[in-house]
C-alpha cells in the first residue's frame, strides 16, 4: 500500500520547514566560519568567483518566503555551498591524501586496484569505449539526482519532503567539510602524479573521460578535447574532493528516502546507485572506498534524521523551533510509510 498524508503530517509541515531552514542556517554559518578561518590561516585569496557565490548564497537565503521557494531553498543553498567549497578547498592548507588512499584501496581489493581491473577487462583496444561513454553520462547526471528525488517526494509524499531535505543538508555539509579538512586525490590524479606506474614506468590506469570526449568529438567531426575542457574545466572543478563520493551518496540517499516513501519499487534506484559506483570507479574518478564511504555518509545522514530517538528530536525542536511550535514529536509509527 502507498502512504497517505495524514492531518498530523500536514500540521507538522510548517514546523519541519522552519526546522530545516534553521538547520541549514546553522550548518552554513559553521561552514562559512570554517572557510573564513582557513582563508585567514593560509592567506588564501578571495577571488571574484568566491565572492559572487557567497553573495548569491546570501541572496537565496534572504529571498526565501513563499512555501515552494522555502521548501526548495536547501537545494539551491547546497549547490552554492558546493561552489564555495570548490573555489577554496585546494587552498585550505591541509595535506593532500594520495598514497594512503592507494593503500586502503589495495587492502580492500586484496592487493588489486578495481579501476585497473575494470579497465583491463572492458576497455577496447581501439574505437569508442561505449562503456566509458555511458559512464561519463552517468557522472554528469550527478547534481540532477537530489533535485529529481526532491520533486518526486514533494509531489507525491509531501509529508516526508522535509525529512529528505534535512538528510540532504546533513549529508552535504558533512561531505563539504570533509573535502575542506581532508583533500583526497582520485585515481586519475594519483596516476598522473606517478604513484600508479607499472613495470614499464607507465600508469596502470587511464583517465577515461578526456579520451571519451576526444573519441566522440572525432566521430562527430569536432574537437573533443576542446569540448571536454569547456565542460569540465571552465568551471574550475575541485580535483581533490574524492572522499566520500557524493556521486554515490546522493543516489543512495535517494534510494533510502524513496524506499521509505514507495516501498519495493525504490530498489531500482539502489540498482542505479550501483551503476554510478561502477561508472566512477571505471573512469578513474573515484576509488572503491570513496563509493563505500559515500553510501555510509548517506545512510548515517538518513538515520540521524529519520530514526533519531524522540528525546533527541524533542530537544532539537525546542532548540530550532519557536516555543509555541515545539510540540511533542509524534512517534514514527504514527506516520504511515510504504510497505
Amino acid at each position: 500500500m502507498g502512504s497517505r498524508v495524514t492531518d498530523l503530517d500536514m500540521m507538522r509541515s510548517g514546523e519541519l520547514r522552519l526546522r530545516n531552514e534553521r538547520l541549514l542556517l546553522l550548518g552554513l554559518a559553521c561552514y562559512t566560519l570554517l572557510i573564513g578561518a582557513l582563508i585567514f590561516q593560509n592567506s588564501a585569496a578571495i577571488t571574484p568567483d568566491v565572492l559572487v557565490v557567497a553573495v548569491a548564497l546570501g541572496g537565496v537565503l534572504m529571498l526565501r518566503g513563499r512555501t515552494w521557494l522555502s521548501d526548495w531553498t536547501p537545494i539551491v543553498a547546497l549547490l552554492l555551498a558546493y561552489e564555495l567549497m570548490r573555489g577554496l578547498a585546494d587552498d585550505a592548507g591541509f595535506p593532500l591524501q594520495m598514497a594512503s588512499l592507494i593503500d586502503v584501496e589495495r587492502t580492500l581489493a586484496f592487493g588489486a586496484l578495481p579501476t585497473q581491473v575494470l579497465q583491463e577487462a572492458i576497455r577496447p583496444v581501439a574505437g569508442i569505449d561505449w562503456v566509458a561513454l555511458v559512464s561519463t553520462g552517468v557522472y554528469m547526471f550527478h547534481f540532477l539526482i537530489p533535485i529529481l528525488t526532491g520533486l518526486v517526494i514533494w509531489r507525491w509524499r509531501r509529508a516526508q519532503f522535509h525529512d529528505y531535505m534535512a538528510a540532504l543538508i546533513v549529508l552535504s555539509m558533512a561531505a563539504f567539510t570533509t573535502y575542506l579538512l581532508m583533500p583526497a586525490a582520485p585515481p586519475w590524479y594519483a596516476a598522473q602524479a606517478g604513484l600508479l606506474n607499472g613495470p614499464d614506468g607507465l600508469p596502470v590506469i587511464d583517465y577515461l573521460k578526456p579520451q571519451t570526449f576526444a573519441d566522440v568529438g572525432a566521430w562527430l567531426g569536432l574537437d573533443g578535447n576542446n569540448v571536454y575542457e569547456t565542460v569540465f574545466y571552465a568551471a574550475g572543478p575541485n580535483d581533490v574532493a574524492a572522499w566520500p563520493s557524493l556521486h554515490v551518496a546522493y543516489p543512495f540517499l535517494a534510494f533510502l528516502v524513496l524506499r521509505r516513501a514507495f516501498g519495493r519499487r525504490a530498489w531500482i534506484v539502489a540498482g542505479y546507485a550501483l551503476v554510478v559506483a561502477f561508472s566512477v570507479v571505471y573512469t578513474g574518478d573515484h576509488w572503491l572506498h570513496d563509493c563505500i564511504a559515500g553510501a555510509a555518509f548517506a545512510y548515517l545522514a538518513y538515520y540521524v534524521v529519520v530514526h533519531t530517538p524522540p528525546a533527541v528530536r524533542e530537544w532539537f525542536d525546542r532548540t530550532f523551533l519557536p516555543q509555541s511550535q515545539a510540540e511533542p514529536v509524534p512517534a514514527r509509527s504514527q506516520i504511515t510509510e510504504a510497505d
